[in-house]
């Protein structure tokens, strides 16, 4: 009986003493494993948008091709009844024709609307004609040149059709106003008898005061991408602008073979009703006359940089 209790107590001591040392040994396991660095998932990096300038300002030049609508001008030749070389020719363009060249401004309105005002001077091609006729007794030979200059601004919007990350199709509409610096014509004729001496004889008529160029302008073009801020574009652009000529001075010398040469100095004022009356200015006959539209209208190509800030 004593030695049953005996073995009891040993097994109660073996088995008190079995359940501390797990107990410490599991305490030393979490410890342990509270020590060590623990590792969390980082979240993707996201990149960063990139936010593009909202301004820009542009340099452009542009060709007119066409002058659909314009003011041309005619050469003549003439001669005798049955000649063959009578007849006539118009020009191939009118006024407008030949080269701009401009410089722009504006801002980014949002992802597919741009607005902007440009600045462009028409330098504008020399249009020029001739005109011959011979008589039985004389040959007439003649050369007139007209030239036209204009400063225009456009305040313009341009809306994005096809927008890709390398480049985008807009199309561009704006009101033209313009200045005529510029706006004369030039002749050079001579005068030959078949006997007796010659003439010649150099005239001009200066367009020196006009109204405003009033019109429009359209445009088709492509933008691609050339840097980070540097932009290039070509287009096809219509104008279409028209004024109303005020007042010229016209002056003219003719000098036949042998004499003393003749100057003849006149002012014509246009308006819209009036009389065919003479004043006085300066000692210079003024005449009134009726006036006309001036019609300047182009179709061409153009193409510049832009420069994003």
């Amino acid at each position: 009986m004593t030695t049953h209790r005996h073995l009891l107590l040993l097994t109660c001591l073996l088995a008190s003493i079995g359940t501390v040392q797990a107990q410490t040994i599991a305490s030393l396991n979490t410890a342990s494993r509270s020590s060590e660095p623990v590792n969390t998932a980082k979240a993707p990096r996201q990149p960063k948008a990139t936010i593009e300038a909202p301004y820009y300002v542009k340099l452009y030049g542009f060709y007119g091709l066409l002058t659909p609508g314009s003011q041309v001008t005619t050469s003549y030749t003439s001669g005798q009844s049955g000649m063959t070389n009578t007849g006539f020719k118009n020009n191939a363009t009118g006024l407008g024709a030949g080269p701009r060249a401009g410089i722009g401004v504006g801002v980014i309105v949002s992802e597919f609307i741009n607005l902007g005002i440009d600045a462009d001077m028409l330098f504008g091609s020399t249009l020029t004609t001739e005109n011959n006729y011979k008589g039985s007794n004389y040959t007439s030979t003649g050369t007139t040149s007209t030239t036209l200059r204009v400063l225009s601004i456009t305040p313009n919007i341009t809306f994005k059709a096809l927008s890709r990350p390398a480049y985008y199709i807009y199309n561009r509409l704006g009101l033209v106003g313009g200045i005529v610096m510029d706006y004369k014509t030039t002749s050079n004729s001579l005068y030959a008898p078949t006997t007796g001496a010659s003439t010649t004889t150099i005239s001009e008529t200066n367009y020196r005061e006009n109204s405003l160029a009033i019109g429009y302008q359209a445009a088709l073009g492509i933008q691609f991408r050339l840097g980070e801020s540097l932009r290039g574009f070509s287009e096809i652009v219509a104008y279409n602008q028209s004024f109303r000529p005020k007042e010229s001075l016209y002056t003219s010398t003719s000098t036949k073979s042998g004499s003393t040469p003749t100057k003849s100095t006149y002012i014509y004022q246009y308006k819209t009703e009036g009389e065919y009356t003479t004043t006085k200015q300066d000692g210079v006959d003024v005449y009134q006359s009726a006036s006309s539209n001036v019609v300047m209208n182009s179709v061409g190509v153009g193409a510049g940089i832009l420069f994003r800030f």
